[in-house]
This record gives C-alpha cells, structure tokens and sequence, in this order.
C-alpha cells in the first residue's frame, strides 16, 4: 500500500525544513514548495504515460521531415 498524499507532503516539507537549517515561521512555505514539487511529480502518472508522450513527440517532430522527403521521391 502506497503513502497517502498528505504524508509524503509532510515528509518531503520536512525535508525540505531540514535541509534550510530549520528555520522556524516557515511551515506555510515548506509546505506550499512540497505541493508544487509533489505535483510535478505525479504529472505523469505511470512510466506507460512517460513513454507514450515520448513517443508522440517523436511522431510530431519527425512528421514534418517526412513529408518533403515523400513528395521528392515519388
């Protein structure tokens, strides 16, 4: 069973208090910056979305290139 949200919030605020020396007042911003770190994280919720976006970038930036070089040969 995975960590529920709020905990890995606290955990990586936590770290986060750590790491700046444990300066006291500033929870509010050590949360707030686990949020935003955790939600970029989890924009990708599987490794199976990280590799179809990957491949649909391939597809969009090859497609231009494909066109030309199929017209000129035929």
């Amino acid at each position: 069973m995975g960590i529920d949200k709020h905990e890995q919030i606290r955990r990586r605020a936590y770290e986060i208090w750590e790491v700046e020396g444990r300066p006291e007042g500033s929870a509010t911003r050590h949360w707030l910056q686990a949020c935003d770190e955790l939600a970029e994280d989890n924009e990708h919720e599987t490794l199976q979305d990280l590799i179809d976006e990957d491949d649909r970038d391939d597809e969009s930036s090859e497609t231009p290139n494909l066109l030309p070089r199929l017209s000129k040969d035929r």
